[in-house]
């Protein structure tokens, strides 16, 4: 999966209640902020229902839940660590047993203990064996694996793309195991090197199937300990289709698994008969660009009915469904996308979730509840704004929420469980916002959604000087690039003195199926497209110089800084490339197949998506860009040959590059990369040549 990093050089704003706290510009910690005036924690009930109780600004208040009426009771108290209601026990997966090790990146634990202790099973030399603890006898469960055939582990696409860590499973009653079988013959393997910065090199293979050539074929196997047979599960077996996420219903009687189609529109969620291994389908979905592969589901107390996370409708919404495989009905319906569950509370018969339904703006999130039998349901947070750090009162009549906007600094409610504002437990003052940042919006070219951004700014802040901008991105699809909380704390690129915009673009998350599918097939157009037309929003105000435009990012962002600078020239003066896909044949079968189809059945879509096009090379050297690129030798996700590739077109058109390659360095690059783009950046942006308005007219 290209995935989001946080680098060193950003500024991570992490809001913990009433606590903020960031990295400075050299990654160090800062000292902690004091508590924003608006916010509140140490939030108690009283048994009686009557009271409300929580610090602000040192001071421990108590509400009146009848009239409102507040008293202070002394000096704030220490707040014990809340529950997270979206953490459930271990077992809420199924008990499969006790996982020893912890794998390293795309791989698998290789040995799981049985759940009454007796059994060691360990994936090892391509086959599964056991260990008897009583007897400290071992046995093979298989044999004859290879390097093209193995048991109990599976391929490294399985382990990036669908993490999974696991690939050998117990039966909570320790009777049965269930493994995979992989067949990788056809599969091509990659073979990087090692030991760059060593007197002689090693090679590295591995199996890694690029976009349109032949997968892994994916079995799953039960074996049985008191009859020593093994079955093969009927489902799954091509590389067509992928067979994963395999885990216990809470019954403990029954072993569920995901099953998709190789473009992954179509899911299937089964149940496995452990005896004879036939399969029966609990729920299915299907989607015309991609169905979400994993779902989330809760299940209730009678370990039969379960809340299933649905797309069906374009936005993601939960039904009421049960193991025997019937939908009983639809719990929400809304056309705007849910964030999670809250807490189920099956006594009072209540729902309770979070969702982007604010009709003001879609990043907004609210807390809504709804009946059990779908009936009743309502927005509490009734107000405008971006709502956060929920505490319901056990009787579930009264909600505490924190309530903000970008710029907005945050106040925390009192809100009646029927939508209800009751008061202000805490008010933030808008005179005194910090003034970091401002949320824009605008609409796409295709003319179909709104897409908003966030420009961010130095805290000191001059409209009669000019500053360069840098697009800092990630915009890989489900995505998101901002939220809609209360910046407090300038950026580490604001203390170097550049303004910052962030874009959700199409394709990223929390808009529903039609805004994240709107780049489906066309990943690196739609997307980037977005980005450059914020930055040709934003350069004409007086205070942003056009001449003067960075953009970076790394993995699938890498990926959209090279798109962006070389399909918007006109727009971009300098990117870094950071671990970048150059080319979506490069890349993995299930990731990128995802949201492309296969080279075979969208050519156009990769070429367009392609970094070497000679027409895009050619517009990137008229207009006298840079690009730095970055990247790891060792990189065994996006492999070195995409830089090689961009760097290698770029020598033939006889463009001008920057680059540097970490011997040692994997994904995530090395030491010394942030050094190595900020040298990069101020030396052509040139931060510090803060010139006034006047001079620059």
């Amino acid at each position: 999966m290209l995935t989001l990093r946080t680098w060193t050089w950003l500024t991570l704003i992490v809001v913990t209640g009433a606590i903020t706290t960031s990295l400075d510009a050299q990654g160090g910690r800062r000292a902690r902020r004091a508590p924003e005036p608006g916010t509140v924690s140490g939030v108690t009930w009283s048994d009686d229902g009557a009271y409300v109780s929580f610090n602000n600004q040192g001071q421990r208040y108590r509400l009146n839940l009848e009239t409102n009426e507040r008293e202070a009771v002394g000096e704030a108290e220490s707040a014990s660590p809340r529950p997270n209601p979206r953490r459930r026990r271990a077992s809420a997966s199924g008990n499969t047993g006790k996982y020893v090790g912890r794998p390293t990146r795309g791989r698998q634990y290789t040995q799981v203990d049985s759940p009454n202790g007796r059994w060691e099973a360990h994936y090892k030399d391509w086959n599964v064996v056991l260990r008897d603890k009583e007897t400290d006898e071992y046995s093979p469960v298989t044999i004859g694996g290879n390097a093209e055939i193995h048991y109990g582990t599976a391929s490294w696409v399985y382990g990036e793309e669908l993490n999974q860590t696991r690939a050998m499973w117990w039966t909570p009653d320790s009777r049965k195991l269930l493994f995979y079988r992989f067949d990788d013959r056809g599969v091509e393997p990659f073979h990087l090197v090692t030991g760059w910065s060593k007197i002689n090199t090693a090679p590295y293979p591995e199996f890694y199937p690029k976009a349109g050539a032949k997968n892994p074929a994916a079995e799953l196997m039960i074996y049985d300990l008191g009859t020593q047979k093994v079955t093969r599960v009927d489902l799954g077996g091509s590389p067509d289709e992928y067979v994963f996420d395999v885990r216990a219903a809470l019954d403990e009687k029954t072993m569920l698994v995901n099953w998709t189609n190789r473009l992954q529109q179509h899911l299937k969620v089964c149940a496995i008969d452990l005896e004879t291994g036939k399969c029966r389908i609990v729920v299915e979905e299907r989607q015309e660009t991609w169905q979400t592969n994993q779902p989330r589901a809760r299940t209730l107390e009678d370990k039969h009915r379960f809340i299933w996370t649905t797309e069906r409708n374009g936005y993601t919404n939960y039904d009421l469904r049960d193991l025997d495989g019937n939908l009983q009905h639809a719990l929400t319906s809304g056309q705007y996308q849910c964030g999670g569950i809250e807490f189920v509370d099956e006594t009072q018969g209540l729902l309770g979730y979070t969702a982007f339904s604010s009709p003001k703006n879609p990043y907004y999130s609210q807390y809504h509840v709804v009946g059990l039998d779908g009936k009743n349901g309502r927005r509490v947070t009734t107000r405008e704004f971006h709502h956060s750090n929920f505490q319901l009162s056990p009787n579930k009549k009264w909600l505490v929420a924190q309530y903000e906007k970008v710029n907005t600094p945050p106040s925390t409610a009192l809100y009646r469980i029927d939508g209800s504002f009751v008061a202000n437990l805490a008010e933030g003052d808008p005179a005194k916002a910090a003034n970091l940042a401002e949320m824009f919006s605008f609409r796409s070219d295709d003319g179909k959604f709104d897409i908003y951004g966030i420009l961010y700014k130095p805290r000191d802040f001059d409209s009669n000087r000019t500053y360069p901008i840098i697009n800092a991105l990630y915009g890989g699809p489900g995505s998101r690039e901002f939220g809609a909380g209360y910046v407090s704390t300038p950026r580490a690129e604001n203390n170097r003195g550049y303004l910052v915009v962030k874009v959700n673009n199409r394709g990223t998350g929390n808009r529903g199926k039609a805004f994240l599918g709107a780049a489906y097939l066309r990943l690196g157009d739609v997307d980037i497209q977005d980005h450059a037309d914020a930055v040709r929003l934003l350069r004409q105000r007086p205070y942003v110089d056009g001449s003067r435009v960075g953009i970076v990012g790394h993995s699938y962002g890498g990926y959209m800084a090279a798109m962006g600078i070389l399909k918007h020239p006109d727009v971009y003066t300098a990117a870094v490339n950071r671990a970048g896909v150059t080319d979506w044949r490069n890349y993995d079968t299930i990731y990128t197949e995802r949201y492309m189809s296969t080279p075979q059945l969208n050519t156009q879509g990769y070429d367009t998506g392609r970094a070497m096009n000679p027409e895009y090379i050619a517009e990137f050297k008229k207009h006298d860009r840079k690009m730095l690129i970055m990247h790891g030798m060792v990189d065994d996700n996006v492999h070195p040959n995409n830089a090689f590739q961009l760097i290698d077109a770029f020598d033939r058109a006889g463009v001008s590059y920057e680059s540097r390659f970490f011997p040692s360095g994997g994904h995530g690059l090395g030491r010394g990369s942030t050094q190595t783009q900020w040298e990069f950046f101020d030396r052509i942006l040139e931060p510090k040549k803060q010139r006034a308005r006047e001079a620059v007219l």
